[in-house]
């Protein structure tokens, strides 16, 4: 006589473990990525920053030590000519610049611009570079009126330098384009000169004087 076999146990299991999961699916199916907050990307960026100085900061400390080596290694009397050798640091404009009419037979008034440049001692000083030079007069109604521009290269430079017994020193003579009449009592005078090799620039800006009949 054969007993009835009863059902596996294991079977009954089944329902409830797809049943979970179905579950376990939905909830991961809801789960959200997290994004990075503003607090973590400011974290990489100040951890990004650090590291950046902790470069320039070993960089900066090899060019010293590479400085020190060049020092010491450099002969102690170059050291002194370096120290004695004049270095430019002003270049203005003179008051005794002004506007007369050299230029008359064009019927144009001339600027007549006198520079006076100075080394740390407050010493006239030669000087070799380019020298741009912008005229502008302000009349009394209407806008600004560029009446002249003028570009000199280092040899047109070296050429204008003038000395004697009243003191040494640069002459430019540029014309405007303007009659005498024409110009109000000051025209604005600007300067720039950069100087060779070091690429260094001294600006300056001035009223000059217009000494002629005329002026208005």
């Amino acid at each position: 006589m054969k007993h009835p076999t009863n059902p596996s146990p294991i079977r009954p299991l089944a329902p409830a473990i797809g049943l979970v999961m179905i579950v376990l699916l939905q909830a991961s199916c809801q789960m959200k990525v997290m994004k990075p907050t503003s607090g973590d990307q400011a974290r990489e960026r100040v951890a990004a920053l650090q590291d950046r100085t902790a470069k320039l900061e070993d960089e900066n400390a090899g060019l010293k030590a590479r400085i020190e080596e060049l020092t010491k290694a450099q002969d102690p009397a170059l050291r002194t000519t370096g120290a004695a050798t004049p270095r430019l640091i002003d270049l203005q404009i003179s008051s005794s610049s002004t506007i007369d009419e050299r230029s008359s037979d064009s019927g144009r008034a001339t600027l007549v611009l006198r520079l006076a440049p100075r080394d740390d001692r407050g010493r006239f000083l030669q000087i070799v570079g380019t020298l741009e030079v912008r005229v502008v007069s302000v009349p009394n109604q209407g806008g600004p009126v560029l009446l002249a521009t003028d570009l000199f290269d280092p040899l047109a430079v070296r050429e204008a330098w003038r000395g004697g017994i009243m003191g040494s020193g640069y002459v430019f003579e540029i014309p405007l384009e303007e009659a005498p009449a024409g110009l109000p009592s000051t025209v604005d005078v600007v300067t720039i000169f950069t100087q060779a090799g070091s690429g260094r620039m001294f600006r300056d800006e001035a009223p000059v004087k217009v000494s002629m009949e005329g002026a208005t």
